[in-house]
């Protein structure tokens, strides 16, 4: 009975994880380096495997922006770097498409923006420079917000993060 349940579950999971990051289907993409032109306008160049995303590649959206990076069966996973088409730009680690851990956020007018992200969400102590590297602000954010200097002590098991306010 559990071998019925087991191959029931590993077709769904193999079937789910192909058709989500398939892009190649009918093309001659399945191992190696190639190019891809997308019908909205995006564009990608590098390394496939199994017709999935995964090594390094480059990939140019349609609005200007463009990623460079690693890729890890379909998805950003490693370093990488992500140009904005208004100037800005990320560089630091992905996690299944996502900013997850250390990064650095570069705005077109110079400043930076260096801390920890998780899920694509700037998380924990993070410091601001302007472009001659002065210290602006650092301080605790938390999902994208600045909440405070520092954080406050509860207990020895929990941190409560202050609110400046």
């Amino acid at each position: 009975m559990r071998s019925k349940y087991f191959i029931v579950l590993f077709f769904y999971l193999f079937v789910f994880c192909k058709s989500n990051q398939k892009i190649c289907e009918g093309e001659n993409c399945r191992n190696g380096k190639h190019s891809i032109q997308f019908e909205n306008g995006d564009f990608f160049e590098g390394e496939f495997f199994e017709d999935i995303k995964h090594g390094f590649g480059s990939y140019h959206y349609a609005n200007g922006d463009v990623f460079e990076g690693e890729y890890k069966y379909g998805y950003k996973e490693g370093q990488g770097s992500y140009r904005y088409a208004n100037g800005d730009r990320f560089t630091g680690n992905y996690e299944k498409g996502k900013k997850e851990g250390l990064g650095k956020y570069i705005f077109a007018d110079g400043f930076i923006l260096e801390g920890t992200w998780s899920q694509n969400e700037l998380s924990g102590k993070a410091k601001i420079t302007n472009a001659k590297g002065s210290l602006v602000l650092e301080g605790y954010w938390h999902h994208n917000k600045f909440i405070g200097l520092k954080p406050k002590v509860t207990s020895n098991d929990t941190i409560e993060i202050s609110n400046p306010e």
